[in-house]
């Protein structure tokens, strides 16, 4: 089977040579391969060190951005040019060891296994050198988003995995950023693909600056898992306000006992008001909640019509 490798990059002078040297060892005993490198904008010698090495090497082809337009844009551009039955995505700075590409290929032999991820909070999964502030909100992202998506999986922000084909043909994706990898499992697992975890090793980046903000990832993971769940939110503020309105009627329940209650308090209407409020915003949560799940069967819709389309041009 054909093996195409991903590797967004983005101001990455210092990690170029290095990774793409060590990605093509590990592919060496694979007959047909490809690596896909893409320039997200880079403003210092990316591209250059780039051109230099693909001329000297057949199988790696580099695309470029003329802006910085974020991971999800880079691993889409990626996908259209990928030709491989497999599809792996790397870290451009080698947060993840290639050597787990061969582990996550030979998962892949499970016909029924569609995405492997490389996960370092599975159990057997590990991290070195990441910064404790960095590390306690990959964590805390993982879980919150994970269970938005599913409970079964550990790491759902990383970016060492592996595809089949078919998985990314099925499913349109809108994420421009790193959000992109928690929206590939949320579609396709509503469509219905198998996801499996083997642990991985996450290391701290050896050389260059990190390119994830931790605010605007944080805040765009957020907002994906609200969206994937509203009832995460809307749950979570109809209970606050219903929790104020009850907590005000029990006080005032204890004035009228001991007979000091006055009903013309404000006290009174804002009891009203914090409970009648919980209630809309919880049945608003129930709402968006249900439009949630009808576009996870738009999903499935959206398969159905691609396998469609491709019958129709085979024939």
């Amino acid at each position: 089977m054909r093996i195409s490798v991903i590797i967004p990059m983005y101001n990455e002078e210092e990690n170029v040579i290095n990774t793409l040297k060590q990605v093509k060892n590990v592919l060496k005993d694979y007959r047909d391969y490809e690596i896909i490198v893409i320039d997200d904008g880079s403003q210092d010698n990316t591209f250059k060190l780039l051109h230099e090495f693909t001329s000297a090497n057949s199988k790696v082809h580099v695309l470029k951005h003329s802006t910085n337009m974020g991971m999800g844009k880079a691993l889409i551009t990626g996908f259209k040019k990928a030709e491989g039955d497999i599809i792996i995505t790397l870290d451009a700075d080698l947060s993840y060891n290639p050597l787990f590409i061969p582990k996550l290929i030979h998962e892949l032999d499970d016909e029924n296994i569609d995405i492997i991820i490389g996960s370092q909070y599975m159990a057997g999964g590990k991290t070195d050198g990441i910064p404790l502030l960095r590390l306690f909100i990959s964590k805390m992202a993982n879980k919150i988003v994970g269970y938005a998506i599913a409970d079964d999986i550990s790491t759902v922000t990383g970016i060492l995995r592996a595809y089949r084909k078919e998985v990314l043909d099925s499913i349109e994706i809108d994420s421009n950023g790193t959000e992109i990898n928690p929206e590939i499992l949320a579609k396709a697992k509503a469509i219905g693909f198998n996801i499996k975890e083997i642990p991985v090793v996450l290391e701290g980046r050896k050389l260059g600056e990190s390119k994830i903000k931790i605010k605007s990832t944080t805040i765009s993971h957020l907002l994906f898992t609200f969206n994937e769940k509203p009832i995460i939110l809307f749950g979570a503020i109809g209970v606050f306000l219903l929790f104020i309105g009850l907590t005000s009627a029990l006080y005032l329940f204890y004035q009228y006992l001991i007979g000091t209650l006055d009903p013309k308090r404000p006290l009174m209407l804002f009891m009203v008001l914090m409970i009648l409020s919980g209630i809309q915003v919880l049945v608003f949560g129930f709402v968006a909640t249900q439009i949630s799940l009808l576009k996870k069967e738009i999903y499935v819709i959206q398969k159905e019509n691609k396998g469609i389309r491709k019958e129709l041009k085979k024939q």
